[in-house]
């Protein structure tokens, strides 16, 4: 039960200024508790370079009073009937850049028949800006192939959303995915298409070229992507990896690799070179690089057994190797955290800016999180050799693909809390103590659009600006032949997994 104490009151200058609200009620009830808003948008940090939170007041009404203000600058105030509170874009912006560091507090008034005053709801405005922009893969929640799906960029301080491309825009629909940066940089992006008009999409600083990364020696085109901070390599995976649907509503899809290895590519030479320890008979996935390039983070999981037993239900471990750019020498793999340690399998190692920690995604086996609603994520401190669950952004649901701001004191992950069945970007804020606040749901023009929304928005990731690509350019140069590359490694490697082309196919799991 609410607990109520009425108040009468009558409203002084600087009373008006603090509720924000130029009618602000004379005569209403308090309640001791905070509104009901979606999306919940209470006790959040925000970026001073946000769009509107825009939100909806889910208390019943017949008018609604709503005042934001902070320590500095003109507060913002609405009274109207409908419960939808959409804040003009340019006073947001203006309050926001006053009071970075500061509290944003919100005042609401509800009436129903008689005034009443909610808790004030206060979020705080962090001093740290976030990347301005925002990447992601748009697709239905259940798709075949003939589905519409694309690449969209968001300007973060606003609402507008960019396609970088849509397969409906070609006579064939490709399946796009994998887009990846170099250092959060717009101008250096790969993007990959599969089944119509295949092939590796490389966009380095307005130069497009596209590759067939398929070799005689490599069991299958490239897959996962890490570039190489100097912007000469790229970390890519080779994976033979098989997806069927179950009937379990806590994974829906299983995802595996019967084999997986890590190749580098030279983006100068396009050229292929590999070293047996991290294409090995073990299933090495998912790369990353530190900010200095001088180690390659990724996940491992053992061989798969000859009875097929730990096909599917595989763990992976954290590992990194030394990388000598100067003679393109690889030092000895050294294991960070294993499954064991955790309890889970790790996914998706991400390494911070400052190359301090590394967030990464935990599911009970393999390393697809999006599909497994026990997903959360972790958080490894290289300095401590330690790592934690980060409870105060994990859900109930799943939390997945993740991604570093370029300053490194924000994150932007994906997660299904919303209702379980459609990814949604999330952002939280890290500050310099290595702790992470309660984060917030990816701001709407109409807040109510995320209730109707039939797409997920997944991989996420966050860049410094606008990708200056023209989608009609790109469709046109997509669907040309892509080049061949040159495969430099040794090709009398003969393992399960490794360059080589797997001998035998998988076990039909579906």
């Amino acid at each position: 039960m609410k607990l109520i104490r009425l108040k009468f009151v009558t409203i002084a200058l600087g009373l008006l200024l603090f509720t924000a609200c130029s009618n602000t009620p004379v005569n209403y009830a308090e309640v001791e508790t905070p509104p009901a808003l979606f999306p919940d948008y209470t006790s959040v940090t925000i970026p001073p370079n946000i769009a509107p939170l825009n939100f909806k007041i889910e208390e019943t009404g017949e008018k609604y009073c709503v005042g934001i203000s902070s320590e500095n600058g003109r507060a913002i105030s609405f009274k109207q009937v409908s419960p939808v509170i959409q804040i003009p874009l340019k006073k947001w912006q203006n309050l926001l850049s006053k009071n970075a560091g500061e509290k944003l507090k919100l005042d609401i008034f509800v009436k129903n028949g008689t005034w009443t005053k909610y808790q004030t709801v206060t979020n705080y405005i962090a001093p740290d800006s976030i990347d301005n922009t925002l990447v992601y893969r748009m697709i239905g929640v259940i798709t075949t192939d003939a589905d519409k799906q694309g690449i969209y960029q968001r300007n973060l301080s606003d609402f507008e959303q960019k396609a970088i491309f849509e397969n409906t825009s070609t006579p064939k629909r490709s399946c796009i995915n994998c887009h990846s940066f170099n250092k959060n940089n717009p101008g250096k992006m790969t993007l990959h298409f599969r089944k119509a008009y295949p092939g590796t999409l490389l966009f380095d600083n307005g130069k497009l070229t596209k590759y067939n990364t398929k070799t005689p020696y490599t069991m299958s085109p490239c897959a996962y992507t890490a570039w190489h901070p100097s912007g000469k390599y790229i970390a890519f995976t080779t994976n033979r990896l098989y997806e069927f649907c179950t009937s379990s509503f806590e994974r829906t899809v299983e995802v595996y690799d019967q084999a997986s290895d890590i190749i580098l590519f030279n983006t100068e030479t396009a050229t292929i070179s590999i070293s047996p320890k991290i294409a090995s008979g073990s299933r090495e996935n998912l790369p990353n690089w530190s900010p200095d390039g001088r180690w390659l983070y990724f996940v491992s999981a053992p061989k798969v057994t000859g009875d097929n037993s730990n096909l599917v239900s595989a763990k992976y471990d954290l590992l990194r190797i030394p990388f000598n750019e100067e003679n393109m020498e690889w030092g000895d793999v050294d294991t960070l955290l294993t499954s064991a340690r955790t309890g889970k399998s790790i996914s998706f190692p991400k390494v911070s800016p400052d190359g301090r920690y590394i967030l990464f995604g935990m599911v009970d086996y393999g390393y697809f999180t999006i599909f497994d609603m026990r997903s959360d994520l972790g958080l490894y401190d290289l300095h401590k050799h330690t790592w934690s669950k980060t409870n105060s952004i994990n859900s109930p649901s799943a939390d997945g693909y993740h991604s570093w701001s370029k300053n490194g004191r924000w994150v932007v992950f994906s997660s299904k809390r919303m209702d379980d069945i459609r990814a949604r970007p999330f952002f939280a804020w890290f500050d310099s103590l290595g702790n992470f606040h309660k984060p917030f749901m990816l701001p709407q023009e109409n807040p109510l659009y995320p209730e109707g929304y039939a797409w997920q928005l997944n991989r996420p990731e966050l860049v410094g600006g606008q990708i200056d690509i023209d989608a009609e350019e790109l469709k046109d140069f997509i669907m040309k032949p892509p080049l061949p590359v040159v495969f430099e490694g040794d090709t009398t490697v003969d393992v399960i997994s490794g360059p080589t082309i797997l001998e035998k196919e998988p076990v039909n799991h579906h």
